[in-house]
């Protein structure tokens, strides 16, 4: 009986021991001044990644948030990301006879499911509201909380299409003399991060259906 529990806690141990060196290997600090685009990636995520600014991230390449970027391609990052919170863990010893590592589970800020458009407006826009329901929703929300609507673009302005349904929301980085505008946003065409999709275009073309209105920030 002895022999068999010693190699019991023996093998929780080394269980015990291989977790806690893979948990803190995963969680080292990102050390690396480029980065190879992947699919999916785009500014936002990439300057997530490395604890950037995204607009900052796109100047330093001499590009845009709008820029096209393409898996494969390298862009320049900084090295200036703290090492993650693992270090935050209490140093206690776990019980040898359990081989059990307990985590916070990783919780959202965001008050909007995430992947969906009013989440990335949201990430993009801090400044609009918590609770402004589906996107349809988002221009009479904003109306009643004070802000501004209208229906001339302008960059840092929501766009939303109001189509009945759950309608549909985007952050505007640019406007062209035509009326054209160029946005950021998520869930479009159910791609969930936030990128630049469709490049210079016309809100009013019918793609995204609905009425077209513009949230103002500065409540």
């Amino acid at each position: 009986m002895k022999s068999l529990r010693k190699n019991k806690l023996s093998r929780s141990a080394l269980l015990c021991s291989s977790m806690v060196l893979a948990f803190f290997a995963a969680s080292a600090p990102v050390n690396a001044d480029s980065h190879t685009i992947q699919e999916g990636d785009s500014f936002f995520s990439i300057a997530s990644q490395y604890g950037m600014d995204m607009y900052e991230l796109a100047a330093m390449n001499n590009m845009t948030v709008n820029s096209l970027i393409l898996p494969g391609q390298q862009i320049n990052v900084t090295n200036n990301v703290a090492e993650s919170n693992a270090a935050a863990i209490a140093p206690e010893t776990t019980e040898a006879d359990t081989g059990e590592i307990e985590a916070e589970p990783a919780v959202s800020e965001s008050t909007y499911p995430i992947g969906q458009c009013t989440w990335g407006v949201k990430e993009l826009a801090s400044w609009a509201g918590d609770w402004w329901g589906n996107g349809g929703d988002w221009a009479a929300s904003a109306a009643e909380q004070g802000f501004a609507i209208g229906t001339t673009p302008a960059a840092g302005a929501i766009v939303c299409w109001t189509d009945g349904g759950y309608g549909h929301v985007a952050y505007v980085t640019e406007v062209g003399e035509d009326g054209q505008i160029q946005v950021l946003e998520s869930n479009y065409k159910d791609q969930q991060w936030i990128d630049n999709y469709r490049g210079w275009f016309d809100p009013n073309d019918g793609v995204t259906p609905g009425t077209v209105s513009y949230i103002y920030p500065g409540a």
